[in-house]
């Protein structure tokens, strides 16, 4: 038995999206993956924007990988990211 999707959704709804989940291409499932990636990340471009309205494109920028890597490791890439070659 698996264990369900969520905690509002029923073992038949779950089963349901397996059988489609299998029945996908490898190609389908990849670009399911690239689709909702992109949401999670307008979205969470979209927060931040809404949290802090007087960031422009490059601080928005800074702020989600700020986020997503946490302040130590998003300094350590900003810095390597800026040496030259």
């Amino acid at each position: 038995m698996r264990a369900p999707l969520s905690s509002d959704t029923s073992a038949a709804a779950g089963a349901v999206q397996f059988a489609a989940w299998r029945a996908m291409s490898p190609a389908e499932k990849l670009a399911q993956v690239q689709a909702l990636t992109t949401a999670v990340l307008w979205l969470e471009r979209e927060g931040l924007r809404r949290r802090y309205p007087s960031l422009g494109p490059n601080e928005l920028h800074r702020a989600a990988v700020v986020r997503r890597l946490g302040p130590e490791l998003a300094a350590r890439v900003h810095r390597s990211a800026h040496r030259e070659p």
